[in-house]
C-alpha cells in the first residue's frame, strides 16, 4: 500500500476539506434544559368490608411517565406555547394555520425524555437563538402545567359520564330479565341443571366449543324457514318419504345413523381440543364424506332424470335432514351430560337462557360500576397532582450543533479508512508491475536502468519557443530527448547509468547491435532509444540508429528527419543504407536547436536511418536476408548499432528479427502494462532464441515504486539545484558502478 500513499492523501484531504467548509456553513444550534417534576399522592380507598382505608398501589406511575411525555411534546400544548412566543396575525383563519405550522415547526426542537427511576422529566428545547432556546422551554412547562390539570378533569368527568349512561341501560333490561325469569319460574316446571352439568356446559360455553341456547334457535329459525319455503314453493316432497323415519332404505338409514354418531364424536372432541386440532378436522373430512354419500343415495334412489326445480327440492330437503340431525345431536348431548334426569325440554332450554342473561347482564353491571369509581377516583387524583419546575431552563453559552470536534475526529477516521479503502481497490485491480522487487520477483530479469518521470521541471523553459513547429505535442516531444535539452539533470544522469550497464555488457559478451522493444504500446520506447543513442554518441561511440518501426515511427519527427529513404527503401533494394543514412549535419537541419547540439560534445558520433516510406509487406522485408546482410554491414561500420523496433504483442517484427542481432532489451513503462502481458513478452522473445540482456523501467514517478528507501543525489556543478528530487535518490544505488565501469570502458 506504500505506492498508493498520494491516493490516501488525496482521499484525506478532501474528506477533511469538506468536513470543515460543511462545519463551517452549519448554523450553531443552542440547546436549553427544563427539569419538571411530577408529584401524584397516592390516593386512599376503602375495602370493601374493612373498615380501613387501603392506599392503591401507584408504584407504577413513577416509572413511566410516558403519557405525559405524548402531551408535553403535542400539537394543542405547542400551539399554545407560540401563542406566548410569538406576534401572530390578528384573523382569526390565518391565526389558526399560523399557529398550526410553528406547532410543526417546535415539535422537531423539542425533546422530551424521563430520568430514569424518578418522577422528574427532561424537557429540551433547541433553536439558532440561545434566548430563544430558554424561553421555549420554560413556556411549555408553564402551559403544560395548566393543561395537565384542565385535560385530566375533562377526561375523566367525560368517562363518568358515559359510565353513568351505561348503567341506567343496564338497570333497564337486568330489570325486564329478572321480571321475565320470575314469571318463568313461577308458571313452568323447569328442569334443575345439576351442579356437575352446569359446571361442564359453563366451561363449555366459556371456552367458545358450545353455546347450546344459540345453536338450538338457530336450528329452529332454519327448519322454519325451510317450511315455509316448502308451503310457498310448489314442491312434489318426492324426497321426504326417502329421508323419513319408516323409509325402506336400509343403506340411507344407515347413513343417517352414522352421521349422527359422527357428529356427536365430534363435539366430544370439542371439550379438549380446538377447530384446527388434526383430529377434529379428520373427524370433519370423515362427516363430509358421509353427507356426500347421502346426496347421492338420494339422487340414486330416484330412477328418473332430475329437473332443476327437483335439484333445488333435493337441496332443501338435505339441508332439512342435516339440520334435524344437528339438532338431534345437542339434544343428545344435553341428556349425555345430565346423566338420568332425562330429555331437555323446551321449556328447560328458555328458562336457561333466560337465567344466563341475568347473569351476563349482573356481571356487565358491575364491571361498569367498577369502571365508574375508578374513573372517580382519578378525577380526585388530578387535584392532588403537582407540576412543580425542579431545574429553571438557563441560556445557554455554546451551541451543540456543529460539533467541531467530533467532526473532525470522525472526518479523519473516515478520511483514513476511505482512503485506504480506495487505495486496497486500485491495488486489487491493479493487475501491472509497479516496484523493482515486483520486476524481479515477476520476470527474474536483471534491471539495467530506472528512468523516472520526465516532468516539466526538467526540461529547459525556452525549449518551446526554440522549435518552431505547430505541432505542440511534437515540440514537448522533442523537449524529452533530456540527453540534449538538459544534460545535467537527473534524468540524462539515469540515461548515463543505462549506457554504462549496456557498455558493460557489450563488453563482456561482444554485443553491437541491440533491439529495443517494449510488451505493449505507449511505453515510451521510442523516446527511451532516441536518449540512449544519443548517450552512446555522447561518449564517443560510433553509433547508428536504425528505426525498425516501420508500422508506427515516430523517430525521424522526433530528430526532424524526412521519412524517406529509409529502411524500407534500402530492404527494398531502392537505395543503398550509405545513402540513406542521416549524419549529424541532417539532425542540426531538423531544427533540434543548433545551439544546444553544438554545445554537447560527440553528437557528430550519431547517425540515424529512419524508418523509410510505408509499406503492407513489413514482416517480410524484416525477415529478408538483406536485412541480415544490413546488420552485417551496420556493425561492421558503426561500435554500436541501436535499433527501435515495434511492440512484442501488438506484431510479429520483434521476434522476426530478435535472434538475428546480438541481444534485445525490453523497455516496460511502470504501472501501465498488466504483467501477464510483459510475462507473455518475455516468454515470447525466449521461445523466438532472443539474448535478453535486462528490462529497462521507465517513467517511474514515486519512491515506492522504487521500493529503495533513501537516496541522495545533486548534480556536481558550479551551483547545486534549489530542490532535491526524490527519484534523484537513486544516484547512490549507481553512482559508483557508473563512474567505475566508464574508467574500464575507455581504458
Amino acid at each position: 500500500m506504500r505506492k498508493r500513499q498520494k491516493t490516501i492523501a488525496i482521499v484525506f484531504a478532501l474528506v477533511m476539506i469538506s468536513t470543515v467548509i460543511f462545519t463551517k456553513l452549519q448554523t450553531p444550534i443552542y440547546e436549553a434544559v427544563l427539569q419538571l417534576k411530577i408529584e401524584r399522592h397516592q390516593p386512599i380507598l376503602a375495602a370493601v368490608g374493612q373498615s380501613a382505608a387501603v392506599p392503591l398501589d401507584t408504584s407504577g406511575e413513577s416509572d413511566n411517565l410516558t403519557t405525559d411525555m405524548q402531551l408535553i411534546a403535542s400539537l394543542p400544548v405547542l400551539k399554545k406555547v407560540a401563542e406566548k412566543m410569538e406576534v401572530l396575525p390578528s384573523d382569526p383563519d390565518e391565526r389558526e394555520k399560523a399557529l398550526h405550522v410553528l406547532a410543526l415547526k417546535y415539535r422537531e426542537y423539542v425533546t422530551v425524555d424521563q430520568i430514569h427511576g424518578t418522577d422528574i422529566l427532561n424537557i429540551s428545547t433547541r433553536s439558532s437563538d440561545p434566548q430563544k432556546a430558554a424561553l421555549m422551554a420554560t413556556a411549555i412547562a408553564d402551559v403544560y402545567g395548566i393543561e395537565n390539570i384542565n385535560g385530566r378533569k375533562k377526561q375523566d368527568q367525560a368517562l363518568i359520564d358515559y359510565i353513568n349512561l351505561q348503567l341506567e341501560d343496564y338497570r333497564k333490561q337486568l330489570a325486564s330479565q329478572e321480571n321475565q325469569l320470575q314469571k318463568f319460574n313461577q308458571n313452568e316446571k323447569v328442569f334443575e341443571v345439576t351442579p356437575k352439568v352446569k359446571e361442564t356446559l359453563d366451561r363449555m360455553t366459556i371456552q367458545g366449543t358450545f353455546d347450546f341456547e344459540n345453536e338450538m334457535i338457530q336450528i329452529d329459525n332454519e327448519l322454519k324457514a325451510f317450511e315455509d319455503a316448502a308451503a310457498t314453493g310448489n314442491f312434489k316432497n318426492i324426497f321426504d318419504k326417502m329421508v323419513g323415519t319408516d323409509s325402506s332404505n336400509y343403506i340411507f338409514t344407515g347413513l343417517k345413523r352414522r352421521l349422527l354418531e359422527l357428529e356427536f364424536e365430534r363435539f366430544l372432541l370439542l371439550i379438549d381440543y380446538t377447530e384446527k386440532h388434526p383430529a377434529v378436522l379428520a373427524q370433519d373430512k370423515i362427516i363430509d364424506e358421509v353427507k356426500t354419500k347421502i346426496v347421492n343415495e338420494l339422487k340414486s334412489s330416484y330412477h328418473q332424470p332430475l329437473t332443476p326445480e327437483l335439484e333445488s327440492e333435493l337441496a332443501l330437503t338435505v339441508k332439512k335432514l342435516f339440520l334435524e340431525t344437528r339438532k338431534e345431536v345437542l339434544y343428545r348431548i344435553v341428556n349425555k351430560f345430565y346423566g338420568d334426569s332425562g330429555s331437555l325440554s323446551s321449556n328447560q332450554v328458555e328458562y336457561l337462557g333466560l337465567k344466563r342473561n341475568v347473569d351476563r347482564l349482573l356481571n356487565s353491571y358491575d364491571g361498569l360500576i367498577q369502571q365508574r369509581d375508578e374513573a372517580k377516583l382519578n378525577l380526585a387524583k388530578v387535584i392532588d397532582d403537582v407540576v412543580m419546575v425542579v431545574s429553571p431552563a438557563e441560556i445557554p453559552q455554546r451551541p451543540i450543533k456543529p460539533n467541531a470536534l467530533i467532526n473532525y475526529l470522525v472526518s479523519c477516521a473516515v478520511g483514513l479508512l476511505l482512503g485506504m479503502i480506495i487505495a486496497f481497490i486500485k491495488e486489487s485491480v491493479d493487475s501491472s508491475i509497479s516496484t523493482i522487487h515486483d520486476v524481479e520477483e515477476e520476470l527474474n530479469m536483471s534491471i539495467l536502468g530506472i528512468i523516472p518521470h520526465i516532468g516539466s521541471e526538467y526540461i529547459l523553459s525556452d525549449s518551446e519557443d526554440a522549435i518552431d513547429e505547430p505541432d505542440k505535442k511534437l515540440r514537448q516531444h522533442r523537449a524529452r530527448l533530456i540527453t540534449i535539452s538538459n544534460p545535467k539533470s537527473w534524468p540524462a544522469e539515469s540515461y548515463k547509468m543505462l549506457r554504462s550497464n549496456l557498455l558493460q555488457q557489450m563488453k563482456t559478451k561482444n554485443i553491437k547491435a541491440i533491439l529495443f522493444t517494449s510488451s505493449d504500446m505507449q511505453e515510451g520506447k521510442s523516446l527511451t532509444v532516441s536518449n540512449v543513442a544519443i548517450s552512446m554518441a555522447q561518449l564517443g561511440k560510433k553509433t547508428v540508429l536504425l528505426g525498425a518501426n516501420m508500422r508506427r515511427p515516430t523517430d525521424y519527427k522526433t530528430f526532424g528527419l524526412g521519412r524517406e529513404p529509409g529502411l524500407s527503401d534500402i530492404l527494398m533494394g531502392n537505395v543503398t543504407w550509405a545513402r540513406a543514412i542521416n549524419s549529424s549535419v541532417d539532425i542540426f537541419i531538423g531544427g533540434l536547436g543548433i545551439d544546444d547540439l553544438l554545445q554537447i560534445p560527440g553528437i557528430d558520433n550519431l547517425s540515424i536511418i529512419t524508418s523509410g516510406r510505408a509499406v503492407d509487406n513489413v514482416s517480410e522485408l524484416l525477415n529478408s536476408k538483406a536485412f541480415d546482410q544490413l546488420i552485417r554491414e551496420l556493425k561492421s561500420n558503426f561500435e554500436v548499432v541501436i535499433i527501435d523496433c515495434s511492440p512484442v504483442m501488438a506484431v510479429p517484427d520483434a521476434i522476426t528479427i530478435c535472434d538475428r542481432v546480438d541481444g534485445v532489451v525490453l523497455i516496460y513503462k511502470v504501472g501501465q502494462t498488466p504483467k501477464e502481458v510483459l510475462k507473455m513478452a518475455k516468454s515470447n522473445l525466449h521461445k523466438a532464441r532472443a539474448n535478453l540482456m535486462g528490462i529497462i523501467l521507465n517513467n517511474i514517478k514515486t519512491e515506492a515504486q522504487v521500493g529503495y528507501s533513501a537516496f541522495s543525489y545533486r548534480y556536481y556543478g558550479e551551483k547545486p539545484e534549489k530542490s532535491e528530487n526524490f527519484m534523484q535518490k537513486l544516484a547512490k544505488q549507481f553512482q559508483n558502478k557508473t563512474s567505475q565501469d566508464d574508467q574500464s570502458i575507455n581504458a
